[in-house]
């Protein structure tokens, strides 16, 4: 079971961003479920329609409340510059922060990403990190609730 079910984004125009998201969840694996739901595994992505006017003017600044952003596993180095050059640079009103890069300042062996901006501001980003990452948050499982 994955810890996180769903993610719902608000969009200011629905069939913008789908124009945007259709291509991005593609590539990284998502399957069209139903009208603006995505589907990977048992993680689903849904877009929905902002019921109210005046929409985040991204971009998200740092160190504010809120969600800063979220992030896609890449399985390598490559995979995020394939994503990056067939995918991301080709999305419609997208705006990029970081083409892909080292990211030392996060203090993992590996990491490497792109950050960029969907259509309504909402900071996305697709990273790959060795494995030897995966151990640096290993923590020993929690006993199940009674």
């Amino acid at each position: 079971m994955n810890v996180i079910h769903h993610i719902e984004i608000y969009c200011s125009n629905l069939n913008r961003s789908a124009e945007f998201y259709m291509p991005l969840m593609k590539a990284l694996g998502f399957r069209n479920q139903a009208s603006h739901v995505y589907v990977k595994d048992e993680l689903l992505l849904i877009l929905v329609k902002a019921k109210t006017k005046g929409a985040w003017q991204g971009p998200v600044h740092t160190g504010m409340a809120g969600l800063h952003h979220f992030a896609f596993s890449a399985p390598s180095r490559e995979y995020v510059d394939k994503i990056y050059d067939k995918v991301i640079k080709k999305l419609p009103g997208v705006k990029i922060q970081d083409p892909p890069v080292d990211c030392p300042e996060y203090h993992y062996k590996e990491f490497y990403a792109t950050f960029f901006y969907d259509p309504d501001g909402t900071k996305l980003e697709v990273v790959y990190t060795s494995p030897e990452n995966s151990k640096r948050y290993r923590l020993k499982k929690a006993a199940p609730m009674k």
